[in-house]
This record gives C-alpha cells, sequence and structure tokens, in this order.
C-alpha cells in the first residue's frame, strides 16, 4: 500500500481548473479534477480516445447535456461509459471537485489542451499586465450570454475559448504601441488593427481551437458593417464574435486602465443600448444587459 497524503503523481493548473494525476499502474488512472462553476467541459469521444471511465462527482454540481435536456449530477453522482460516438458536454453548475478513474492516456490527453491553452494565454498576457483578469471577465460574461441566448454544447466551449484569448494578436503588436497612452498614429493604428487576425491564424495552427480563431478573427467587426479587419456586418458576423463585441466594449469602459478612469456600469450599459442595431448586436446587448443585471451591476 503506497499512502501519499496531500501528494499526486502530476498535476496542471488554470485558473479556472486544477487537474491531478494521484495514481497510476499503466492500466488505469485515477485522477482529481477541481473546476470552478459556470465553466463547460466535454467527454472526449471515441475518435478521439477510447477506454473505460468513471467520473464521481465528490462536491458540487455538473450538468450533463442531452440534447433539449439536461441531467443533474450532484454530489454522490456518477456517470461512465467505455466509448462515446459523439461528445458528451457537461457544464458546471457550481464549484466541482471530481474523481475520475479511466484508461491511460485520458489524464494526458486533458493535460495537454489546458497547457496548451496556458501556453497561449501567457504570452500576450507577458505583454500586458490587464489582460489576464480582463480575458477573465470576458469569459465570464460571455459563456453567461451565450447561454441567455440559447447556445450550447461545442459552440460555448469555443465561444469561453475565443473570449480568454481573442486578445492573443496582441502578442504581434511593438510595446511601443500597446502601452501608449496618447491618441496612435495611422501607422500604428494599421499595425493595431491587424491583431484579430494575427490572433486567428494562432489558433488556427490548433485544430481544437480552429472555430474559436474564426471567432476571434471578427470580433472587431461591428453590426453596422464599420469594424475590421473585413467589414462583415449583420449575421455575417459570428455570434460568438457579436457577443464579444459587447462585453469587451463594456469591461473597457469600466475598467480603470492607463487610458483613464473606469465608468460606472449603468453609464456603460446605457452607451451600448445606444449603439444597438448600430455597433452591436441588438439581441446581443440585450442578453448581456440581463446578464449583468443578474449580477447584481446594475
Amino acid at each position: 500500500m503506497v499512502a501519499l497524503p496531500g501528494q499526486h503523481v502530476d498535476a496542471v493548473a488554470k485558473r479556472s481548473t486544477l487537474l491531478e494525476l494521484l495514481a497510476t499502474d499503466g492500466h488505469i488512472e485515477v485522477t482529481r479534477q477541481s473546476v470552478r462553476a459556470g465553466k463547460h467541459f466535454y467527454i472526449y469521444a471515441t475518435d478521439t480516445w477510447q477506454g473505460f471511465e468513471l467520473i464521481y462527482v465528490v462536491r458540487g454540481v455538473l450538468l450533463l447535456e442531452e440534447g433539449e435536456d439536461e441531467t443533474r449530477i450532484g454530489a454522490g453522482g456518477y456517470l461512465h461509459h467505455t466509448g462515446l460516438k459523439e461528445k458528451a458536454f457537461l457544464r458546471v453548475e457550481s464549484d466541482v471537485d471530481l474523481l475520475m478513474i479511466a484508461s491511460p492516456p485520458g489524464f494526458h490527453l486533458v493535460r495537454e489542451g489546458i497547457e496548451d491553452m496556458m501556453q497561449i494565454a501567457q504570452a500576450v498576457e507577458a505583454k500586458d499586465q490587464e489582460t489576464g483578469e480582463h480575458c477573465d471577465r470576458i469569459e465570464h460574461w460571455a459563456v453567461l450570454t451565450g447561454e441567455r441566448l440559447g447556445m450550447s454544447g461545442q459552440d460555448l466551449i469555443d465561444l469561453s475559448y475565443a473570449a480568454c484569448l481573442h486578445d492573443i494578436g496582441k502578442v504581434g503588436v511593438p510595446d511601443r504601441i500597446l502601452g501608449k497612452t496618447e491618441a496612435l498614429t495611422e501607422e500604428e493604428w494599421s499595425l493595431m488593427k491587424r491583431h484579430p487576425e494575427h490572433g486567428a491564424e494562432l489558433l488556427w495552427r490548433r485544430e481544437f481551437l480552429g472555430d474559436a480563431g474564426s471567432i476571434v478573427a471578427a470580433h472587431h467587426e461591428r453590426f453596422n458593417g464599420t469594424g475590421y479587419p473585413k467589414g462583415l456586418r449583420g449575421e455575417e458576423i459570428p455570434l460568438g464574435a457579436r457577443i464579444i463585441a459587447v462585453v469587451d466594449t463594456y469591461d473597457a469602459m469600466t475598467s480603470k486602465r492607463a487610458c483613464g478612469d473606469a465608468r460606472p456600469s449603468r453609464d456603460a450599459l446605457r452607451e451600448l443600448r445606444e449603439q444597438a442595431g448600430e455597433l452591436y448586436d441588438p439581441n446581443v446587448v440585450e442578453a448581456f444587459v440581463s446578464v449583468i443585471g443578474k449580477d447584481g451591476d446594475v
């Protein structure tokens, strides 16, 4: 018998998830995972990984999406399978601790995905110290808004990735431009406007981030066609990009940054409503306003 209180074989973490490999004997892995409320994730289908997997809820509540229905799995509940034809999607209803028993290399597949996300996010955070918390807020509000608009499954996961990484293209923007407090010159603005496409190209290199890349490419497009880089308008713009456009603008207005003081939430929401139908999708604006109201900010 091996007793290792408070220790583990391997681990990886990002701000919303902690994954620990507790034990392995070559034929089975025992993993613990902690995930914050509001996160979405999926169980791999057999085209990616095939084996036995059991997920036991130690604490918190998971919602298993089954078409238009949801199954609530609370503490003491579990699910298991020996191979899925399609991905199974789950939403973390309240902070969860999960115990997972699976055939290898289940832990390593999940770890590689988390490490990939961390590597990309850290690249842009190294350029801008404010980016980490900003991206956390954007991801949180974007997913809640997407849920309010009826998004589910892979669409919400792609939105989550895109919201978290929407500014990744800024790694290609010179520091002298990112840190500038006065108005940008025409040449500097031209360089800044390339960051959505540059970010999308970075994400398209990873298959699991491909659809998120398409959202990132369009997150500075505007509903009336005055945005960039392609001047898309209305529903030509992916819904995820229309959501990030609203959420990102709200966060920029209500956060104290180098360019100025934070504005009150009510003022920011009023401006978004005034620009609905012009710069922003009216349905997205109203969904976001209802999300912010539920969060107690208005």
